[in-house]
């Protein structure tokens, strides 16, 4: 429950020898930078590098061409290291402008196709027609129009036909109109048109300056369309040789182009004075020890110093996580909140113990809980999800607890029956249940502010570890109220004003928190100069005392949900079918279903928001910086 322990370093040499320096004790190194100018005391005689990072393109060029290959990087390969940046975007320039040119011909392609496409579709309209269209656009004294016409405007168009001096041609029809082509004389042909306008016709264009029957024109586009796509795939073919040809250049320029914006990077966070050149930053006890032992062993004039991180005073430590192979996949939940600080306890290992548990009292049902845990590890081993290995870890916990609550997909007789236990029934037994998870609720809440105080202590804030809220004077607080309301129901015959002294002595610790931390820090004027300071302090320390309580209630909810569970299992039971035909199976399928994804996700949110307001709240504070190893600063 701890961070990785660190040490802030820093690296020396001779300013002539800064690549030969960085590149072998530097560069890809686990070390998390900082700015030496910032951090050194000497500003006066030092002075940062002048150096762009211009690589910074050259290497997404690059990857983006690996990608387009479908080309996994090798980090071996590497291009020249006399290679310039003009050389490198040159050999990418070169490719990408290869793959710009066949794009634009597959556009052009692409697009010839989609226009045959439509035509093909008008020439299916009117395949029953036995007639060269180039003779329908040549006639002189005709007008030859060709459209659709709605089914009911159809049938009146059939009777208006004889005294119009005008015929249509019937080619085809859908479920709502006609297809065809009508033909009148030159001189009738605006009176034909308002009435086939009255009707609703609407005209399509057929000039598609092809020859032939439409069938004959529909093979003629089929043919072509068929060359085009052959064309397409030529040229995807040619593409693909050509990436291949050249993945290996790509792949050293990329490997180059990483190296020397890494090397850039380095040059911006580091300080020169006239001599020498500082590199400052963080690495793991480990790693800079053996570093250290590395450069003391290579006989180069390289200085090395390292300082513990808790003696060091002018730099925040980043947090580097460090947890196992259960926990890891519930960083994720913590890094939504905020990192610790690197005094702070890593939160992860309590969250995923609890979320793990709550999950489980909530959702507890051995044959939704399995399919959970097989999907959520299957999904977790493919793709390396951390939801889905945290939906596996809960869904094993719900197994667990189904078999307490001896449910098996609803049914509650299958399991005890088989296996000859007595499980608890959450719905029979609610009273117990609620009572239970409230008693859960208070070890948590005296839990998280214990951690607290830890933390509190680690981070050498004695004010808060005393007299803070989520400190001794909040816990000694709680435990008094607990224990009292304990004296009271189950008459241990204590008197009742001892717990009263304590609780009201630690409210008025906590009321003067403030001023007591600052005394306690040895600042000379400790006691608030305002009187509002009072005031303000007193609906605050209220909303405080509210909060034990409300806090407490909030775990109501564990048990609450596992008494839901029961009862949507039991509205799925009632509504299935008797007898074992498909329909009850049809039911019990979807049924189950939809509790399983609804309450699942319902069950994870709620767990998730006990985590982060009644836990979190208590003894995290979520400040931490994010450790950024040089070693993974790759490219997006």
């Amino acid at each position: 429950m701890s961070v990785t322990k660190m040490k802030a370093v820093t690296i020396a040499g001779q300013i002539d020898e800064f690549d030969f320096v960085v590149e072998k004790y530097v560069y890809g190194r686990d070390i998390h930078l900082e700015n030496a100018m910032s951090v050194l005391t000497n500003h006066n005689r030092l002075q940062g590098f002048d150096d762009s990072n211009e690589y910074d393109s050259v290497e997404k060029s690059a990857l983006s061409v690996l990608k387009l290959a479908n080309c996994k990087i090798n980090k071996k390969l590497t291009a020249p290291e006399s290679m310039t940046y003009q050389e490198m975007n040159g050999a990418i320039d070169a490719v990408n402008a290869y793959i710009e040119n066949e794009q634009k011909q597959d556009s052009k392609f692409s697009d010839k196709i989609k226009a045959n496409e439509l035509l093909i579709d008008k020439m299916n309209l009117m395949l029953s027609l036995d007639l060269d269209l180039s003779r329908l656009r040549s006639l002189e004294f005709i007008r030859c129009k060709f459209g659709h016409i709605p089914k009911t405007g159809y049938k009146t168009l059939v009777t208006y036909l004889d005294g119009l001096e005008a015929f249509f041609v019937k080619t085809a029809e859908d479920a709502t109109d006609v297809w065809g082509f009508y033909f009148a004389p030159l001189l009738k042909e605006r009176k034909v048109e308002e009435v086939f306008s009255s009707l609703y016709f609407e005209e399509t264009d057929i000039d598609s300056g092809y020859s032939g029957t439409p069938y004959e024109i529909k093979q003629k586009l089929l043919k072509e369309n068929q060359e085009l796509r052959g064309k397409i795939a030529e040229n995807s073919e040619k593409t693909a040789k050509m990436l291949s040809s050249h993945t290996n250049e790509i792949n050293g320029i990329y490997n180059l182009a990483g190296k020397r914006r890494q090397f850039a990077q380095i040059r911006r966070n580091a300080a020169r004075g006239d001599m020498f050149f500082y590199v400052v930053g963080w690495m793991d006890e480990k790693r800079a020890d053996a570093l250290e032992k590395e450069i003391a062993d290579s006989g180069d004039v390289v200085m090395f110093y390292s300082e513990d991180a808790e003696n060091v005073r002018n730099m925040e430590p980043p947090t580097k996580l460090k947890n196992n192979p259960i926990f890891k996949p519930f960083e994720m939940f913590v890094k939504m909140y905020g990192l610790p600080s690197y005094n702070e306890l890593d939160p992860t290992g309590i969250l995923a113990v609890t979320y793990i548990l709550f999950f489980g009292i909530m959702f507890g049902d051995v044959g939704q809980s399995f399919i959970l845990a097989a999907a959520g590890f299957i999904i977790y081993k493919l793709k390396k999800i951390d939801l889905a290995g945290i939906v596996g870890f809960v869904g094993i916990s719900g197994v667990i607890f189904g078999f307490i609550y001896g449910s098996f997909f609803g049914n509650e007789e299958i399991i005890p029956e088989l296996f000859g236990t007595s499980p608890i029934r959450p719905m029979e037994q609610a009273i117990m249940m609620l009572g239970a998870t409230i008693a859960v609720g208070v070890v948590i809440i005296i839990f998280g502010m214990t951690v607290n105080i830890i933390n509190a202590v680690k981070s050498r804030n004695i004010g808060e570890a005393l007299f803070g809220h989520n400190g001794a004077a909040g816990l000694v607080f709680y435990i008094s109220m607990l224990l009292m309301t304990a004296n009271i129901f189950l008459k241990w015959g204590i008197p009742t004003m001892l717990f009263v002294i304590f609780a009201v002595v630690s409210v008025l610790v906590m009321y003067m928190s403030g001023p007591l931390s600052d005394l306690t820090a040895g600042k000379k004027y400790w006691w608030p100069k305002s009187g509002m300071y009072f005031v303000e302090n007193f609906f605050e320390l209220f909303e405080v005392i509210l909060s034990f309580f409300t806090n407490t209630i909030s775990f109501l909810r564990i048990g609450a949900f596992a008494i839901v569970h029961v009862g949507m299992m039991m509205v799925v039971a009632i509504l299935t079918p008797e007898g074992a035909g498909i329909g009850s199976v049809l039911v019990q399928v979807i049924g189950n279903s939809v509790v399983m994804i609804l309450e699942g996700l319902i069950v994870g949110i709620q767990v998730l928001r006990l985590e982060y307001y009644e836990m979190f709240a208590r003894y995290f504070t979520g400040r931490g910086k994010e450790f950024v190893s040089l070693a993974d600063n790759k490219v997006n």
